[in-house]
């Protein structure tokens, strides 16, 4: 059995779909990328079994699949391939004896691989759209950047809500528990609420900048721009109701620089010990912590009257500070000692949220 694919192509293809490959020592096709000819076209494929990548390219010649061994090696190979790139699948012997052996040649470059069956390859889940909607890939991605900082990594233990990216009408948001991100942007608005774990979501870069179909289906939903097929299951769990966390009136707002706000807590950062809980107290621009019984204190510009003294985790309020990276101010807005802190920057759909610690687990100024 032979077929023919363009090199430069098929590179490409086999380079995307090779970035979701699992790692399972006890499923070794979770390792590789398969690969279909089938009706003057050719689709590689990948998966770790909860995310399946899949990329079609123009081929001609017969119909044929097989499952890559040693994929990292045939993806540095192929990068070295340029013109028709032809592929010849052989199979001998019977029963347990049976075995593929793959010749791949472009030019005078040529190399002869063992090859799986491929249907030692997982199964990719059937997938039948219930519903429908079209985004573009770069402003997807800034929104998500933005705010995946308050995500958990999943585990057993680990609520799926703490883990996803959350989609809701025209908001994306997630929580950790600690500290919320949210967008808000009108021009994409979902038919229907979702959510879905952060790392498959990394993969949209693989799109680049285009516009893309995203269709939700009963457990999985799959992006697309037609060659491509990003498929990924759906978090099933009920969505976090984000509007019951977040105040609705506040008892004072200041301006704050994100850039000075960040440098004294770097300052105030290199002080502590290694394991010392990070805490911050925060007053009329004032932030104070503790280290191996010593007292350190520095404070920032404020803008607006603020009295209220409140408290923090240092690496939770620099985090929600770098997602308005680029602007001169950023508001505050606070509600009470233990109710949640509001940042958000003019002209902005997206905000930030920093649940406060108590009062006594952060030193008093002297």
């Amino acid at each position: 059995m032979r077929a023919v694919v363009d090199a430069k192509e098929f590179s490409k293809a086999l380079d995307k779909v090779s970035k979701v490959l699992g790692a399972s020592k006890y499923i070794p096709a979770l390792r590789e990328v398969m690969v279909r000819f089938s009706g003057g076209r050719c689709v590689l494929t990948g998966t770790d079994m909860d995310t399946w990548l899949t990329v079609e390219v123009p081929a001609q010649g017969d119909d044929l699949a097989f499952v890559f061994y040693r994929t990292a090696s045939i993806v540095k190979a192929c990068r070295r391939f340029d013109g028709d790139l032809t592929l010849e699948l052989t199979e001998t012997g019977e029963g347990r004896e049976r075995q593929l052996r793959l010749c791949m040649s472009c030019g005078d470059r040529a190399g002869e691989f063992h090859a799986m069956f491929p249907e030692d390859h997982p199964a990719m889940p059937e997938l039948e759209p219930e519903q429908s909607f079209s985004a573009n890939v770069s402003s997807l991605m800034e929104r998500i950047n933005r705010i995946k900082y308050a995500t958990l990594k999943p585990s057993e233990d680990t609520r799926a809500c703490c883990t996803s990216i959350q989609f809701s009408g025209s908001r994306i948001y997630c929580l950790d528990g600690l500290r919320a991100a949210w967008s808000t942007d009108e021009a994409l608005s979902v038919p229907k609420p979702f959510m879905v774990t952060a790392a498959p979501l990394e993969h949209l870069k693989l799109f680049g900048k285009q516009d893309v179909s995203v269709n939700l289906c009963k457990r999985y939903i799959d992006i697309t721009d037609g060659s491509m097929h990003l498929v990924t299951r759906l978090a099933e769990a009920e969505l976090y109701d984000l509007d019951s966390a977040v105040p609705t009136e506040f008892q004072e707002e200041v301006y704050v620089s994100p850039d000075e706000f960040l440098t004294e807590l770097a300052y105030l950062k290199e002080l502590m010990p290694s394991g010392q809980k990070p805490y911050i107290r925060f007053c009329g621009g004032s932030l104070l912590t503790q280290a191996d019984g010593c007292r350190y204190q520095t404070k920032i510009w404020l803008d607006g009257k603020s009295e209220m003294e409140i408290g923090f985790d240092l690496n939770h309020m620099v985090d929600a500070l770098r997602q308005f990276k680029g602007e001169s101010h950023v508001r505050i807005k606070l509600t009470g000692p233990l109710s949640p802190i509001i940042l958000e920057a003019e002209g902005r759909g997206d905000c930030a949220l920093v649940l406060p610690v108590r009062q006594k687990y952060v030193p008093r100024a002297a």
